[in-house]
């Protein structure tokens, strides 16, 4: 049984939720959409989307965390401070257990403020953190991301970095926290599937899960089935092959 550490409520038909179920995806890392438009009351509908998902999901029998945060591009123009005050209520929503999207995607002063201030609230209320680096330049952003992460004393193991590739992979685990491969997107570049099994038959299972992305563009609703097979088609044991699709992501969010 898998369980997707990157799902987007924009996919999640009812049609879709059976999909899941019926290739062995038993729940899912809800992760809010990125708002049309960089304004709180985009941002809060995000956040209740990916609740609404997560019920759906849970509806259907199967286990289903939210996040919500405020990721770099959603950080509005006006009312920040009254959306960051309003970030506890939401993460008070029976279906959220993560804090995130948070991250760096231009970097300088205002992203890393709202990142540190997003990382303080994650540290005192004891939630996990869901974080990513993303735009041009993402392996030195990753890394100033971790830098960040360890000035801010949040305790190894508590933090999941979406994103991750070759270059940044052994990074994020040296720094004890979990790196979610992407199964989905890549364009003209190698098979994302085929590049996830290469670096899970170099590194082992240890701090990896795998996310189909599916609801972004280009993502893959069954992209995490497909992986488990050809993960096992290469030669890789049952229990790692249940590590990185499920196991260590559930792990993460506190689920048995």
């Amino acid at each position: 049984m898998w369980f997707d550490a990157s799902l987007h409520p924009g996919c999640l038909a009812a049609r879709d939720v059976q999909d899941l179920a019926f290739f062995r995806v038993e729940g899912a890392l809800v992760l809010p959409d990125m708002p049309a438009s960089a304004s709180a009351a985009a941002v809060r509908q995000g956040w209740e989307a990916g609740a609404a998902a997560a019920r759906r999901l849970r509806g259907a029998g199967l286990a289903a965390v939210a996040a919500a945060g405020l990721g770099p591009r959603a950080i509005p123009l006006r009312g920040l401070e009254a959306l960051l005050a309003d970030l506890p209520h939401a993460l008070d929503w029976p279906e959220v257990g993560a804090l995130g999207v948070v991250g760096l995607e231009a970097g300088g002063e205002l992203e890393e403020r709202v990142l540190l201030r997003q990382l303080e609230l994650a540290r005192e209320l004891r939630l996990p953190l869901v974080a990513a680096a993303s735009g041009r330049g993402r392996e030195k952003l990753t890394r100033r991301l971790l830098a960040l992460l360890r000035e801010s004393e949040l305790e190894p193991g508590r933090a999941l970095v979406l994103g991750a590739d070759a270059l940044t992979v052994k990074a994020i685990r040296a720094c004890g926290h979990l790196a979610v491969l992407p199964l989905s997107g890549g364009g003209a570049r190698r098979d994302p599937i085929d590049a996830a099994v290469a670096l899970v038959r170099a590194l082992g299972a240890e701090g990896i899960a795998l996310g189909s992305d599916a609801g972004l563009a280009g993502g893959d609703l069954l992209a995490l089935p497909r992986a488990a097979d050809r993960l096992a088609r290469s030669g890789l044991s049952a229990p790692v092959v249940r590590r990185v699709c499920g196991g260590n992501a559930r792990a993460f969010l506190g689920l048995r």
